[in-house]
């Protein structure tokens, strides 16, 4: 209990000294707490981001190009509110600016990355060629009498299925398919005709279903888009920078003439 202002006095310059002591230690490479908004400003700016000095304890983090919004145009000097992210290398701080609302201090939600529709076909037996053959394996006089084994023949080139979901179901089973482009399933699990043709529909269906998943483009974030452009751009400099020093490596290497 605080029976005196005394006391009250010594607790308030205990307080101050124990946030002191904490904000030293964060400044020092302590820990900061990951998504907590604090206020800084811009000390340096780079090609991959720009460093952002906090005004509480004066930590210093980066914020990478990709936690940049496209409007987000910085320079130093400049006061910004900044979200601690988890740190992409060991004593090293990350800072996000797209997080935090620059007005508000209010922290944004990132959008979530939306697949475009993807466009696929429900594959029938109408569509497929099936055979009925002798089953292996167990199962006594019955696998010897009747053909119950399914095998179902799906002709992809004239299938209705959309082109790159073609591609993609020839790319990806090219052991199945025939020389006449048909896709050949095959199922023995049952030991009836009505039940293995089911069984093997079922798994061409799979199949349609996983090349149509694979065939659908994904919708890619603007950052995303800018750091793929970017390497490209780098990459193309440097083929470009690589292929001249070859060439001038190559003429130094000729004898005059004359």
């Amino acid at each position: 209990r605080m029976s005196s202002p005394h006391h009250m006095a010594c607790l308030c310059i205990w307080l101050l000294a124990l946030l002191a002591v904490g904000c030293d230690a964060l400044s020092a490479g302590g820990v900061l707490p990951i998504g907590a908004v604090r206020a800084g400003a811009v000390t340096r700016v780079e090609s991959y981001g720009c460093f952002v000095r906090l005004d509480d304890c004066g930590a210093t983090g980066l914020v990478y190009m990709s936690e940049l919004a496209p409007s987000d145009v910085v320079a130093v000097g400049q006061p910004v509110l900044v979200k601690v992210l988890a740190p992409r290398e060991a004593d090293k701080n990350s800072f996000s600016l797209k997080a935090v609302d620059q007005r508000t201090g209010a922290a944004v939600a990132p959008p979530p990355l939306q697949r475009t529709a993807k466009t696929t076909a429900k594959v029938t037996l109408d569509a497929c060629t099936v055979k009925y053959i002798r089953a292996s394996g167990a199962g006594g006089q019955n696998v010897n009498k009747l053909s119950t084994k399914a095998e179902l023949r799906f002709d992809v080139d004239r299938s209705s299925l959309p082109p790159a979901v073609k591609i993609q179901l020839r790319a990806t089973h090219k052991a199945r398919l025939t020389k006449a482009g048909e896709l050949i399933v095959v199922s023995e699990a049952h030991r009836s005709q009505r039940l293995n043709a089911a069984d093997a529909l079922k798994r061409l269906q799979g199949f349609v279903d996983a090349a149509a998943e694979a065939a659908t483009p994904r919708a890619t974030a603007p950052d995303r888009a800018r750091r793929v452009k970017n390497l490209a751009r780098s990459s193309e400099r440097k083929r470009r920078d690589g292929k001249k020093k070859l060439s001038a490596k190559k003429a130094s290497r000729r004898r005059p003439i004359g």
